[in-house]
């Protein structure tokens, strides 16, 4: 049976060229569009040129604007490809993973660490692979990189050379491609991509947070500056399971000054692998006791992105704090 399939291209190293400057966007994807009309003759491929941007520029406007032209190809189309650039691509996956819920569809991003002009770019690798999810019935947001397929609130980018650039470090990829196709773990899928919920578009983010990772000797004095500096909601990563220097007290009253003014403080650990838990050192009990929100084990983009949607919606730190208890799109699991 024929798909429609739709390709929105925001940019990335997959559409740059060489320019005075070093490798920069040029749009033009007709190329990688005129790739996967080769190899999925079958199908109906077509392409929204959404934006050209290098993915270091890409932030919460662009992920509405990304979002809201998803919602708008899904009647029509069965799967939509984003291309994007890598630096940043986990960041826009787990941002529409939250925005974009219930899909019965597939939003696969993927994008190449090598431009498509170069003939060992990656580049018609991951986009067949994108598009082989979407075929094989892939739901939700996820990304297709480096012959795998990974829910899109558990990406990372752990490197800025190999082809296998990106991982899911808590949770296992949701398909492979081995030398029998696209082998599919359905256990490994968001169980709330497959339920019965509605599919909504939830797509206003407040980009107002900051995150902080911990290094010996962090002058903690700063968080009480923070809701001066205009920011609503902040992530802190801590040693290990939740450790966290307190020296003179200064973690103390640097999250009691961001509890005077409303601000949610959320901590994950900086561990790649594993997560936090704010019962187990004495560093950690005191930020649980001072209204610190347990991340449990989300990466780092996930947490970001996941607090910038939740003060999209309200600014009660009640509310925030049930949201981040709430599975929404496979991102945590312990």
């Amino acid at each position: 049976m024929t798909k429609k399939i739709l390709v929105i291209s925001t940019g990335g190293t997959i559409v740059s060229q060489i320019g005075e400057g070093g490798l920069a966007p040029t749009g033009g994807a007709g190329g990688i569009v005129d790739v996967l009309r080769g190899r999925f003759p079958e199908h109906d491929i077509s392409l929204d040129e959404l934006m050209s941007l290098d993915s270091s520029n890409v932030g919460p406007r662009h992920w509405r604007d990304i979002a809201r032209a998803v919602w708008r190809a899904l009647p029509n189309h069965d799967g939509v490809i984003i291309t994007h650039g890598t630096d940043t691509m986990a960041y826009t996956a787990s941002a529409l993973a939250f925005m974009l819920r219930g899909l019965r569809k597939g939003v696969v991003l993927t994008g190449s660490q090598i431009p498509s002009f170069d003939p060992l770019s990656d580049a018609a690798s991951n986009l067949c692979v994108a598009a082989s999810a979407l075929l094989c019935g892939i739901t939700g947001v996820t990304i297709a990189f480096g012959r795998k397929v990974i829910n899109g609130a558990r990406a990372v980018k752990v490197s800025s050379t190999d082809m296998d650039a990106f991982d899911s470090p808590n949770a296992p990829p949701i398909a492979s491609v081995t030398a029998s196709g696209v082998k599919v773990t359905d256990w490994a899928m968001p169980k709330l991509a497959r339920c019965g919920v509605l599919t909504v578009l939830e797509d206003e983010l407040c980009g107002d947070v900051f995150l902080l990772k911990l290094t010996p000797g962090t002058k903690l004095e700063m968080l009480a500056a923070l809701p001066d500096m205009g920011y609503r909601g902040v992530v802190i990563e801590a040693f290990g399971a939740g450790g966290a220097p307190d020296a003179g007290c200064c973690m103390k009253r640097g999250l009691y000054a961001l509890a005077g003014a409303h601000i949610p403080v959320v901590v994950r650990s900086q561990c790649l692998t594993g997560g936090v838990d704010l019962s187990m050192y004495e560093t950690g009990r005191t930020m649980r006791e001072m209204g610190a929100i347990s991340a449990r084990d989300m990466t780092s983009e996930a947490a970001v992105t996941k607090l910038m949607w939740a003060l999209g919606r309200t600014s009660d730190v009640s509310e925030i704090r049930k949201i981040f208890e709430t599975n929404l799109a496979g991102e945590i699991s312990i």
